[in-house]
């Protein structure tokens, strides 16, 4: 892990050391974050209470830094309306990633409820 990517890492370890555990309520702890996988942009994070030994779950964080962020690339898939459509849109931010786990961790075991029939 390069020093930019390590801090990202320990970023997103604070990150989730201000969280708690939506079981036992105790602050996760830095080793309760574990990285899965790393790419360029992104790391795929798993995060455990320590405490009650529960999973919170997998977050995908982006890490790109402002340099990166300047270099667009469009999906290979993409039409060019597509491309042009989101090439107005901000990028996706650490945030963004995070408040949408938040959000699917919301919807509870029983997610199918909120789909219509």
């Amino acid at each position: 892990m390069s020093q930019s990517q390590g801090s990202s890492f320990q970023a997103i370890q604070e990150y989730f050391q201000r969280q708690s555990c939506r079981y036992c309520y105790h602050p996760f702890a830095a080793d309760g974050v574990q990285l899965l996988r790393e790419e360029p942009g992104i790391m795929v994070v798993r995060v455990s209470c320590l405490e009650c030994q529960r999973p919170l779950g997998v977050a995908i964080v982006g890490t790109n830094s402002k340099k990166n962020q300047a270099k667009k690339t469009i999906q290979s898939e993409w039409t060019k309306k597509d491309a042009q459509k989101f090439e107005k849109m901000p990028a996706i931010t650490y945030d963004d990633v995070l408040e949408a786990h938040q959000f699917f961790d919301s919807l509870g075991s029983d997610w199918t409820r909120h789909l219509a029939r």
